[in-house]
C-alpha cells in the first residue's frame, strides 16, 4: 500500500488542479489548439495509422458497446457504423481526428508533470498503465455518448456535447486519475536513512 501523499505530491497535485481549471477557461481556445495539432499530425503523415488501424477499430467497439449495454442493431463499414435503437436510426462516420489522440497527448503533459519525484518504477509503470488504459476507455465512453445524444436529440447537441461535454470529461478524468494516482498507486523510494536505519 502506498504512503500517504507527501508534501511534493499535494504540490504538483494542486498544480495539476489549477492547470486544468485554466484549461476549461480557455474551453473556447482548445479547437484552434487542436486544429494546430491537427495540421502538425497531418504533416507528419501519422494520421494514416489512425485513419486505417484505430478509427476502423474504435467503430467496432463503439458498435459492441452499443450493442451489447444499449441493445441496439448495429452494422460496421469500416469506419461507418449504422445503428438501429428505439425506432430511430443513424449513420455514423468515425473520423480519424475524434477517436480521441489529443487526449493522449494531454495525458503525456500531466504524467511528465506528476512523475517527477523520488517514486519507484513499478509505481510510474502502473500509474502510465492506468492513465492510458482509462483515456483510452473514457473515449470509448465519449464516442458512444455522442452517437447516442446523436440518435435521441439529433446533431446540434451531439456536437455540443462532442465539442465541450468531452472535454469536460477528460479533464474530470485526469483530476480523478491524480488524486487516486498519489493516494493510492504511486510508491516513493525509501530515502537513504530509513533504508540503512537499524531495525
Amino acid at each position: 500500500m502506498a504512503a500517504p501523499i507527501a508534501q511534493s505530491s499535494k504540490a504538483t497535485y494542486q498544480m495539476l488542479v489549477v492547470a486544468s481549471a485554466l484549461i476549461f477557461l480557455v474551453l473556447p481556445f482548445v479547437g484552434v489548439f487542436n486544429e494546430f495539432l491537427t495540421s502538425v499530425f497531418m504533416a507528419t503523415g501519422l494520421y494514416t495509422i489512425i485513419e486505417k488501424v484505430v478509427a476502423p477499430l474504435v467503430a467496432r467497439m463503439a458498435a459492441a458497446i452499443l450493442q451489447y449495454f444499449f441493445g441496439a442493431q448495429t452494422a460496421v463499414f469500416g469506419q461507418s457504423l449504422v445503428l438501429h435503437a428505439g425506432g430511430r436510426t443513424l449513420s455514423v462516420y468515425i473520423n480519424w481526428n475524434c477517436v480521441g489522440w489529443q487526449s493522449l497527448f494531454l495525458l503525456g503533459f500531466t504524467l511528465f508533470t506528476g512523475l517527477h519525484g523520488p517514486y519507484t518504477r513499478v509505481s510510474k509503470a502502473l500509474c502510465v498503465a492506468i492513465g492510458v488504459e482509462g483515456t483510452i476507455l473514457l473515449n470509448l465512453a465519449r464516442i458512444v455518448l455522442v452517437i447516442l445524444v446523436a440518435l435521441f436529440w439529433g446533431y446540434l447537441p451531439s456536437l455540443i456535447f462532442h465539442n465541450y461535454v468531452g472535454t469536460l470529461m477528460l479533464l474530470i478524468w485526469l483530476v480523478a486519475f491524480w488524486n487516486y494516482s498519489f493516494g493510492h498507486i504511486l510508491e516513493r523510494v525509501p530515502s537513504e536513512e530509513s533504508s540503512t536505519a537499524t531495525p
